[in-house]
């Protein structure tokens, strides 16, 4: 149960293994492959396009996924949720549409969204065959763009709370993630001292406590719940980290998350 590390091809990432059993595949890829820690998969943080499309094309190969029928979105760190009925081919096509949250009910597209801090968190419909992609930072974490993917489960496609099986990938711990006064006085107000932490260090919060509140607010039980304990800015050596490397640009990158159906 929950994520196990392990080594496809090459590429050490983490797999939910718990969705296994339901036709469901997530993975959450690291920095390492092939004895080397620059598998980066951000356009943004390469020097060339060439590089990533290289990397892209490896992950591709080894999880066996057709990049023909992919994806992902303009990550815009608000809560919109997107429902896609359809992929596209990765290597031919730029995302224009803005959102970080995608729900699909149509095997064999896979969904990916872009981490270097942010939490990944998947959520699957084990009855009504339903999956749910959310790239969750901390402007998407106080806007409550997982429960707003909880509510498009709902309300779309009339998905139970006792149905759903969630997991919340690596970010950032609490310790980790310290933030200015504006910032630890708006998760104060929408989460509660729960989530915040004030001490001689500093202002923190903890972001993965503000997503299982909004899932347990919603019906989601701790039984239903995996969560990752790695924290990518403390893991150096598995995790690219934006917070940790930010004044070092040649150091940084981007992980992915990945989610799809592989059975109806």
């Amino acid at each position: 149960m929950g994520f196990l590390r392990g080594n496809i091809n090459g590429i050490e990432m983490l797999k939910v293994s718990a969705f296994e059993e339901y036709g469901v595949e997530g993975f959450f890829t690291t920095r390492q492959c092939c004895g080397r820690d620059n598998f980066n998969l951000s356009y943004k943080w390469a020097e060339r396009k060439e590089e990533v499309d290289k990397n892209f094309r490896i992950l591709f190969e080894a999880l066996q996924i057709n990049h023909r029928n992919i994806f992902y979105a303009k990550q815009v760190h608000k809560n919109d949720i997107i429902i896609v009925e359809r992929g596209f081919d990765f290597f031919e096509y730029t995302p224009q549409i803005e959102a970080d949250g995608l729900v699909t009910n149509v095997p064999g597209i896979t969904l990916i969204t872009m981490h270097a801090d942010c939490f990944p968190v998947y959520i699957v419909d084990t009855k009504k065959r339903v999956i749910s992609l959310v790239h969750s930072g901390w402007r998407g974490t106080l806007q409550h763009i997982t429960e707003n993917a909880l509510q498009v489960l709902k309300k779309k496609f009339l998905s139970a709370a006792e149905d759903l099986l969630v997991a919340i990938g690596p970010g950032i711990c609490r310790k980790h993630f310290e933030v200015g006064k504006d910032i630890y006085e708006m998760f104060l107000r929408e989460f509660g001292d729960e989530v915040c932490l004030e001490s001689e260090k500093g202002l923190f919060v903890d972001l993965k406590k503000a997503i299982m509140i909004d899932l347990k607010k919603n019906g989601i039980g701790s039984s239903q719940i995996i969560c990752c304990e790695m924290c990518t800015c403390e893991n150096e050596k598995l995790f690219f980290s934006y917070r940790r490397d930010h004044s070092k640009p040649e150091r940084l990158g981007s992980m992915v998350a990945i989610l799809r159906m592989v059975r109806k």
